[in-house]
């Protein structure tokens, strides 16, 4: 079981070679985008934060941007700010250097003398970074250096009997060849909780896991809300599903049938091998978001 990968400086292996385009702002997101598009072998994603948070949302933010840099899909960044925000350049940059020791450019906008002069110069800096990225060769790679991301999306009635189990199989069949396969969105674990906390490796990850769904149906009571409210979606009922804990039933089949070997934070990367989950919240865009960031290679 091979594949064909690019080494990274850090060892890992990615399945594409890109160049990222990253807003280290929301004020820059629009200036990142329009490189991006321009260039063929680069990506961007929407960043809309990076200022006006606080000092632990900020810590967040810049955890999964570095996470994303760090993907081992991702050959090199151009980080593109705009001068003036919280998650200032010459603090975040150091960390980012630190953490993917890939190649890294930055600019900001206001020192370019606004969005036309800061798109151009960055446009430069991702060319001559493409033309570096494609003298890289794959290699034959190990499945075990895979980092398999499996989400749910627009689950139905026929989602826990036919889609999810079939992903279980192949979930099964990474971490037999000694890789990694990863799921998340907390409270669509609600009612099948004590399910994935019997296959815990250990009982600290079972209490984890049991302590990780506490929290989220605690903290939207604390706001006056009720999960069961939000949750299964209109979608979902749709499709014929009628519960939360049916859709949770169904959800967690997805992970087949191995050990749980950690219930990990949100957007970090795994520390064991087999099959892990992540506290993310239910919302397919943040939770894709913080898989990329772990370090997901392939998310189906």
């Amino acid at each position: 079981m091979k594949f064909y990968g690019f080494r990274r400086p850090d060892g890992t292996v990615g399945i594409r070679n890109h160049v990222l385009i990253m807003a280290t702002v929301g004020c820059a997101a629009e200036t990142a985008d329009l490189v991006a598009k321009n260039l063929y072998g680069a990506v961007s994603f929407i960043n809309q934060n990076g200022c006006g948070e606080s000092e632990k949302n900020l810590q967040r933010t810049r955890d999964v941007l570095i996470g994303m840099a760090a993907n081992p899909n991702v050959y090199g960044v151009i980080c593109i700010g705009l001068g003036c925000e919280i998650n200032r350049m010459d603090e975040f940059i150091p960390m980012l250097r630190v953490r993917t020791g890939k190649p890294v450019e930055q600019l900001l906008i206001q020192e370019e003398g606004g969005t036309i002069n800061a798109a151009a110069k960055a446009t430069k800096m991702a060319q001559r970074m493409i033309i570096e990225a494609s003298r890289c060769r794959r290699e034959e790679c190990d499945l075990s250096e895979l980092i398999l991301g499996i989400e749910c999306g627009g689950s139905d009635a026929t989602s826990g009997l036919a889609s999810n189990p079939v992903m279980g199989l192949v979930s099964d069949a990474v971490v037999a060849a000694g890789g990694t396969a990863m799921f998340s969105e907390t409270v669509e674990m609600i009612g099948a909780e004590h399910l994935l906390a019997k296959r815990a490796a250990t009982p600290e990850v079972a209490e984890k896991i049991l302590e990780r769904v506490r929290f989220r149906e605690a903290e939207q009571a604390a706001v006056g809300d009720d999960v069961r409210k939000t949750q299964p979606s209109p979608g979902n009922r749709d499709g014929g599903i009628t519960t939360l804990e049916e859709k949770s039933l169904g959800c967690i089949h997805k992970g087949g049938h191995t050990p749980v070997m950690e219930m990990l934070d949100c957007a970090a990367p795994p520390t064991k091998k087999g099959l892990v989950l992540m506290d993310t919240p239910c919302y397919d865009m943040l939770s894709v978001t913080a898989k990329a960031a772990a370090g997901c290679q392939l998310i189906v």
